[in-house]
């Protein structure tokens, strides 16, 4: 297949300067990634997440056994990851090319900026294997590990943007229930890119929907997280970030939780990521 020339655009650091400074690290551009869809269209927007280290897990005690020991875990390669939670927009030219079903958007209107939702292990795992084919370039779901590199955003903190909550009617950190987000939001998904970025330039890490990674979920940390389960393995796989229904302390950058690889729900979506040559 003809590989495609990706569009790339770089942000400057003023842009981000904002939330990088919520968690005090310094401001860095953040370099964006789009490939064009034969179809016409561009696949999602994607920030490259630099090569670096990181402690996997919880080292403030306050999280659960699951996430202890933490362990250091390097990635010698920068990757791309998705800027947004995949969209019903982004779905949309999926199903259509496929001449597949749209999944349940909950009557919530304006849906196509909203993360896509009712999407299980494997409809996500389908949706990047066709964007692989399409683009010509290489997009999986993260592993456990990608995902919670990517982000902390280069924090090591409870949250990305610090050690407390810190989230209020003025100045909303994430989309939870508890982190003053608006009223209007209430028992529903938000848009995408509505709170603050991460130190890497990603939104919405922390809350609005639980995310996918590739990884089987284990009790303590095996090296699955580093993994990418089989598409027939039919164990349990980790989920991250929260979800709009989620009370503040599910949106730790630690938390793990698990759902089957068939299961679907109105608070579960994902992310995906982009292998660099």
């Amino acid at each position: 297949m003809q590989v495609l020339k990706a569009h790339r655009v770089t942000v400057a650091a003023i842009a981000i300067t904002a939330s990088v400074l919520l968690a005090n690290r310094p401001a860095v551009a953040t370099e964006i990634i789009s490939d064009p869809l034969p179809g016409g269209g561009q696949g999602p927007d994607m920030v490259v997440i630099p090569a670096g280290e990181f402690r996997l897990g919880d080292a403030s005690g306050r999280g659960n056994d699951n996430e202890r020991p933490p362990r250091t875990i390097v990635f010698a390669q920068p990757f791309a990851m998705g800027r947004y939670e995949v969209t019903f927009a982004d779905w949309q030219k999926y199903a259509e090319a496929n001449k597949l079903p749209m999944p349940d958007n909950e009557g919530w209107g304006l849906s196509a900026q909203r993360p896509v939702i009712h999407v299980s292990w494997r409809d996500a795992h389908a949706y990047a294997q066709w964007l692989s084919r399409e683009t010509g370039a290489r997009y999986r779901l993260p592993t456990e590990a990608e995902w919670e590199y990517a982000a902390r955003g280069g924090s090591h903190s409870y949250y990305w943007w610090g050690e407390e909550l810190d989230s209020d009617e003025r100045a909303p950190r994430a989309h939870c229930r508890g982190c003053a987000s608006s009223r209007l939001l209430r028992n529903k998904t938000a848009a995408v890119g509505q709170f603050p970025a991460n130190g890497f330039g990603l939104y919405d890490t922390a809350g609005n929907v639980w995310e996918w990674t590739a990884s089987n979920f284990t009790q303590h940390f095996d090296g699955s997280e580093t993994q990418s389960a089989a598409l027939l393995d039919n164990s349990p796989r980790v989920v991250r970030g929260g979800a709009w229904n989620s009370g503040p302390v599910y949106l730790r950058s630690s938390m793990r939780d698990l759902k089957q690889p068939h299961h679907r729900d109105y608070a579960l979506g994902f992310r995906v990521l982009r292998e660099l040559p």
